[in-house]
């Protein structure tokens, strides 16, 4: 299988490739001149989503049989002050990969977010009909509107608060919150926002598999069945790591004055991927515990 990965430098991007490359032809675009990581059966282009000439020329010369898209823009709060270039990103972008899709044949599995939802009542499941509060969530909805409306061979793949050791500039609050503990700063972390955070390294590795056992819908895939508060999950990640725990303090989301609404009472339900999937589907506490070992 000739497999395209888009925003292939990002955290779950650098998986992606690792993982895919095993064994399938795989290449990936970001915005980078180069790539971060460097793998046999791995090739690398400097092209957005957004360019729809050169995702021609790719797609023409490379012709994948799968197109796994990573890319988009996901600073939450910079969506709010930048709906232009949320919107060209992450449903233009969308857009032009459908397209391509459909004129050569290829499977989309598309990364989408807990962030679709309102919040009030989750964690949710891939039934549950979606109210995004935030402009971030509503760009990545829109997209899963076109994907279903594109009449391509599709996966969504859901997911939320993704972690892992990454080659270059990517986000990760665990490492974040780490160097912070290791600088001894006290970090605000907020009580009232639950997800059930995902190890990149497992969503690559149940994205692959899905991705062959030719999968398709809606799939939630995220870390473990039980949410956690962000509060506890960085006590958690500060005990794991034999880091000083009060040096965390407890705030409210709503004393942050954050641009974008969060959902607070997040999470996925996993019911359908645990039935699907062989890949065991790691909870934080086998999720950082890999962490720890793995080396990146």
């Amino acid at each position: 299988m000739r497999v395209l990965i888009t925003g292939s430098n990002g955290l779950l991007g650098q998986k992606l490739a690792k993982t895919f490359s095993l064994n399938h032809q795989t290449t990936g675009i970001d915005l980078q001149t180069e790539p971060f990581i460097k793998t046999p059966n791995f090739s690398y282009q400097n092209i957005n989503i957004t360019e729809k000439d050169k995702l021609e020329e790719l797609f023409a010369s490379f012709k994948p049989d799968a197109v796994i898209n990573a890319g988009a823009y996901t600073d939450v709060d910079g969506c709010e002050s930048n709906k232009e270039k949320a919107w060209e990103v992450n449903v233009g972008g969308v857009k032009n990969i459908s397209r391509l899709c459909r004129g050569n044949k290829a499977r989309l599995v598309q990364l989408s977010t807990d962030y679709i939802f309102d919040g009030k009542a989750g964690p949710y499941s891939e039934e549950d009909t979606p109210n995004p509060k935030g402009y971030y969530g509503v760009t990545k909805l829109e997209s899963e509107k076109v994907i279903l409306d594109s009449k391509i061979d599709f996966l969504i793949v859901r997911t939320n608060v993704l972690y892992g050791k990454s080659l270059g500039e990517t986000h990760d609050f665990v490492l974040w919150l780490i160097r912070k503990l290791k600088n001894r700063q006290e970090v605000k972390i907020v009580t009232d926002q639950y997800s059930n955070p995902t190890l990149a390294d497992n969503l690559a590795e149940a994205i692959k598999e899905a991705t062959e056992k030719n999968i398709s819908g809606v799939l939630n895939i995220a870390g473990g069945k039980k949410v956690i508060s962000r509060y506890d999950f960085a006590l958690k990640i500060a005990e794991k790591f034999n880091l000083d725990q009060s040096l965390i303090k407890k705030v409210l989301t709503s004393e942050l004055n954050l641009p974008a609404p969060r959902p607070l009472k997040g999470g996925l339900k996993i019911d359908k991927a645990k039935s699907l999937l062989k890949t065991e589907l790691l909870d934080v506490e086998k999720g950082l515990e890999y962490l720890k070992k793995k080396p990146l």
